[in-house]
């Protein structure tokens, strides 16, 4: 079971069912030559084993994934009788985005759900210096490298991450088999039947009771693999709060696409 974080979908429509998870063994193929709609809009196409024209918007635009037999006539009237939804989820997640980071010198960047701002030295090496209080990133360019602050919330994130879910476990009672880092772009966590927990490292950007929700979360599949209210009773008896958490952490699902 996973923490899965929702890329923006629209509603279902007669002809537009709802975007699921993947099923296990499908296969995606990306077409990278850009495309632009009847109606003006630029998107992408992935062609998957689904049975719906899905329509999902990312931190690079519209991403359309669709049967490979769909004909692109059709996926183009999908488009046209979701533009409205399309221009409205596009502006929305271009402003969380901006909110949330802001790779270049004098921009921001979220540690710890404190908001940084970012310094950009030019040196002779590479080195981020990453704390609370602040994010002062040195290059040999002078520009802002987001693959080496990635990196760096990684290396804090394996110091971190695994123990705090393992004394969690320990104080509950819960048969943790392992814990690992997670590089997902769509969960913020995950747990396997065998008890293996994947938590994702940009879990260290958000504010320590969210972070520590998710934690609980995927801890509370240790023994209870579904979202029955039994599942939910054992999250919130790892965070009081959850339901105040639930509806935050929602807001920051775009930094799992950086």
């Amino acid at each position: 079971m996973g923490f899965w974080t929702a890329l923006f979908s629209p509603p279902a429509s007669p002809t537009q069912r709802p975007r699921g998870r993947a099923t296990r063994g499908s296969v995606n193929t990306a077409d990278d030559k850009p495309r632009r709609s009847s109606s003006g809009l630029d998107y992408r196409l992935e062609r998957a084993r689904r049975k719906s024209i899905g329509l999902i918007i990312t931190t690079e635009g519209l991403l359309i994934r669709a049967p490979k037999w769909t004909p692109l006539y059709e996926i183009d009237a999908a488009i046209a009788e979701r533009n409205d939804w399309i221009v409205s989820a596009l502006a929305r997640q271009g402003t969380r985005l901006a909110q949330l980071a802001a790779y270049r010198d004098g921009g921001h960047v979220l540690f710890r759900g404190n908001k940084l701002k970012v310094e950009v030295r030019q040196g002779l090496f590479d080195s981020i210096d990453l704390t609370e209080k602040h994010c002062i990133v040195t290059t040999l360019d002078g520009m802002f490298n987001a693959d080496a602050f990635g990196e760096e919330l990684k290396r804090i994130a394996r110091l971190e991450l695994p123990q705090i879910a393992r004394n969690m476990a320990i104080d509950a009672g819960l048969p943790l088999a392992s814990v690992t880092l997670s590089s997902a772009r769509t969960m913020w966590g995950s747990c396997t039947s065998t008890g293996r927990v994947r938590l994702n490292f940009r879990l260290l950007q958000l504010a320590p009771e969210l972070m520590r929700h998710v934690v609980a979360h995927e801890l509370a599949h240790l023994v209870e693999f579904n979202h029955s209210k039994r599942f939910w009773a054992i999250v919130e008896g790892l965070d009081p709060n959850t339901k105040a958490h639930r509806r935050a952490i929602k807001g920051y699902a775009v930094l799992l696409e950086l």
